[in-house]
């Protein structure tokens, strides 16, 4: 009879899997950051998309706080600022205002998505 042989894992490898799920569940709660923005992913007076001005999108994502008019953001999704829906679904209230910077949680099992209508 063949006995199996099993192999001790050692500290360094046990401390790298508790480092790894450690990091994965701290993305979870990934803060995203909401931009009033042009067609083209460039930062404007979030005052701007409050008065329904055609053109201008809420763009969410890990963009960093601080991000001044003129900033050109990548990435993340974005919603018209006139769409209700797509506003709540993003997270944001469905009207008034949204300050630029302003700070939602996201990351795994959260969702921003939203519609690009203009």
């Amino acid at each position: 009879m063949r006995r199996s042989k099993s192999v001790p894992l050692g500290r360094s490898y046990l401390a790298l899997a508790a480092l790894a799920t450690t990091g994965g569940l701290a993305a979870c709660g990934r803060q995203q950051q909401t931009y009033c923005a042009d067609q083209n992913g460039v930062v404007v007076p979030d005052a701007r998309c409050d008065d329904g001005s055609p053109g201008h999108y809420y763009y969410t994502g890990s963009y960093g706080r601080g991000r001044s008019p003129g900033y050109r953001l990548s990435g993340g999704s974005r919603v018209s600022s006139t769409d209700s829906v797509g506003r709540s679904n993003a997270g944001l209230p469905a009207t008034g205002h949204v300050s630029n910077g302003q700070v939602t949680s996201g990351g795994f099992g959260s969702s921003s998505h939203g519609s690009s209508g203009s």
